[in-house]
């Protein structure tokens, strides 16, 4: 008779256990469709703003950073330093000496004629560079360096396994969108001994709700990691959704590793983030937008 008051006492909280966590289960998920109804958009992004906060004697003798005319930061010693800092007080805005980088690698040294704010917030460069169709990014001249040591390459197939990384690092956020499309995949290196791939994708059009843009990076031990997701429920307001695609990859602070750059394209503006690798982790610490 006692051994089976056990049985039944231990039955009893198996069951109780066993509701509890359903109960949980049903209350994470209306409270996650909840969340999707009340935000149209969801957005995951890791910023490192430490750019905005450095010293006014850092800024002022800061070197710019510019993608394709466009000021995007400046350095200094290694540090990054936001464009509004930079623009504010730096005293090398003209007759500066840059590295310019196109796709292919290091394409030489070119001069900063100018640095003056445009439109809105948009702060644009004029440089001896002439050639407007080639993109390029530039960064401070350094004779003894070379930022850009590994192009990355872009892979001309898609596969299984690139469709399998993107489904398994979005995780949650497939629940919003279940399809999914690969849209572009580079083999990349960050550092030496460092490589792996990185992928664009986005959700197959006319299928499940809304639509999402996506950046995933793949190490070589097959591991995803999520950098950029952006997902908007009503695609009547797609004109605010971005579609993330690949600029550049090099190193542009010359630590040893290199940044990603990404460009997210909307309907009426076009952003440039530079997304460094530290401590294991991708942040983006510098940007511009261009409206």
């Amino acid at each position: 008779m006692k051994k089976y008051s056990k049985d039944n006492l231990k039955k009893k909280n198996f069951l109780k256990i066993l509701i509890i966590i359903l109960v949980l289960i049903v209350l994470a998920s209306i409270g996650l469709f909840v969340y999707v109804f009340v935000n149209k958009n969801i957005v995951y992004e890791k910023i490192n703003d430490n750019a905005k906060f450095v010293s006014d004697d850092e800024a002022s003798a800061s070197m710019p950073i510019i993608i394709d005319n466009v000021l995007v930061g400046g350095l200094y010693d290694k540090k990054w330093v936001s464009t509004e800092k930079f623009y504010l007080k730096s005293n090398n805005k003209s007759n500066i000496e840059v590295d310019i980088y196109n796709k292919t690698g290091k394409k030489g040294k070119f001069v900063v004629e100018s640095i003056s704010q445009g439109s809105g917030t948009t702060v644009y460069s004029v440089t001896t560079n002439t050639n407007f169709v080639d993109e390029y990014f530039a960064i401070p001249k350094n004779d003894n360096a070379n930022a850009m040591l590994i192009p990355a390459v872009q892979k001309k197939n898609v596969t299984e396994d690139d469709v399998k990384y993107v489904e398994k690092v979005l995780g949650i956020y497939r629940l919003f969108n279940t399809t999914t499309k690969v849209t572009e995949v580079y083999d990349v290196t960050l550092s030496q001994g460092n490589n792996g791939k990185l992928i664009f994708a986005t959700n197959q059009v006319g299928k499940s709700i809304g639509v999402y843009s996506a950046v995933v990076y793949v190490d070589n031990n097959n591991k995803p990691t999520l950098l950029k997701y952006n997902y908007v429920r009503d695609t009547k307001d797609a004109s605010n959704w971005p579609i993330y695609s690949f600029k550049f990859i090099g190193d542009l602070n010359l630590d040893g590793t290199s940044e990603i750059i990404i460009q997210e394209t909307k309907e009426f503006e076009v952003k440039y983030d530079i997304i460094e690798y530290k401590d294991n982790k991708f942040k983006e610490v510098l940007s511009s937008v261009i409206k």
